[in-house]
């Protein structure tokens, strides 16, 4: 194959994905089976049964590290009303990270809500997702690739 015939084109596609990262401050994808929906500083997506997803970047103020974090996210959310099902560390790509798997209830339903964080520098990378647990569970291990891939 002639490199001057593909070579513009990986060149052209490079950058576009380094500018999408520069905006987010991050690259991730939808998990398998997720559906995503246009949004410029965030990553949304959502799966034909409705459960969600979305990553977002947040400013690390006040500037802290992950313990720091880890403590103010699991108060914050059991002081919200959410039951703790399980908290765990975990990674993106080889940024250390921390993971809430909650539970609450909706109307006649019982959703299951889970949050991770990872401290990148100044900011902070959230990774979201939600749903009716029985529908949440068919789509945890794609959720989890998912996050696992991120590259902050």
């Amino acid at each position: 194959m002639n490199s001057t015939r593909w070579l513009p084109r990986f060149l052209l596609l490079c950058a576009g994905m380094s500018l999408a990262a520069c905006s987010r401050g991050f690259v991730a994808k939808a998990p398998a089976g997720f559906a995503e929906i246009p949004a410029r500083s965030e990553l949304r997506a959502v799966s034909p049964d409705g459960v969600t997803f979305r990553v977002r970047r947040e400013a690390n103020k006040p500037a802290a590290e992950l313990p720091f974090w880890k403590e103010a996210l699991k108060r914050r959310m059991l002081d919200a009303g959410y039951g703790l099902i399980a908290e765990r560390d975990i990674k993106a790509g080889t940024t250390p990270g921390y993971l809430l798997e909650l539970t609450a209830p909706m109307g006649s339903e019982d959703y299951l809500y889970q949050v991770a964080i990872f401290v990148a520098n100044r900011h902070i990378v959230v990774a979201e997702s939600a749903g009716e647990v029985t529908r949440y569970k068919t789509r945890a291990e794609d959720i989890a690739a998912a996050i696992g891939q991120m590259i902050l």
